[in-house]
């Protein structure tokens, strides 16, 4: 009895099938650029959060300056054996509070860190060690290098 009024010739059956194939294929299509759309959104503003938290810690820290230490000259170092870590112009304190350093800003535990070589620099001329360390500081940041890859051979302070 049903059958009797529906009377749907093949061309329009097939019709109605691609057509709703063809809706769906829109739906997934309009979902997919949603979806990219929201990522980004939250991107953005997780980036900000993450900036802003940032800076937020930037000036809430405060540093109190101490009289430097000075450094007792390291032997030359031959032979270093695997795991160890080679000291030039460095002595073991000052390399402790490097490396300690190193780990706190970077955020990644002491014990993931693996240090090959810790360097001082042998020549500061008219600069103290405290300006130099500012300095290092500053040139790392202004060039997005980071201070593990920079090389300073000496420090001078030029007169204008």
């Amino acid at each position: 009895m049903f059958a009797d009024k529906i009377n749907l010739t093949m061309t329009e059956t097939m019709f109605v099938a691609v057509a709703g194939i063809a809706v769906v294929l829109l739906e997934l299509a309009l979902l997919a650029v949603i979806i990219v759309l929201m990522s980004k959104i939250f991107r953005l503003f997780e980036n900000k959060l993450a900036s802003d938290s940032k800076d937020s810690v930037a000036d809430s820290v405060s540093v109190t300056p101490v009289a430097p230490a000075t450094p007792a000259p390291a032997a030359p170092v031959a032979y270093v054996p695997a795991g160890s870590i080679q000291l030039i112009d460095v002595d073991e304190p000052t390399a402790a509070v490097v490396m300690a350093l190193v780990s706190d800003q970077s955020g990644i535990p002491l014990e993931r860190l693996a240090f090959k070589s810790i360097k001082g620099i042998t020549e500061f001329v008219d600069v103290d060690e405290r300006t130099a360390a500012t300095i290092m500081a500053i040139v790392s940041k202004e060039s997005g290098i980071p201070l593990n890859r920079l090389n300073f051979k000496s420090i001078k302070k030029v007169e204008e």
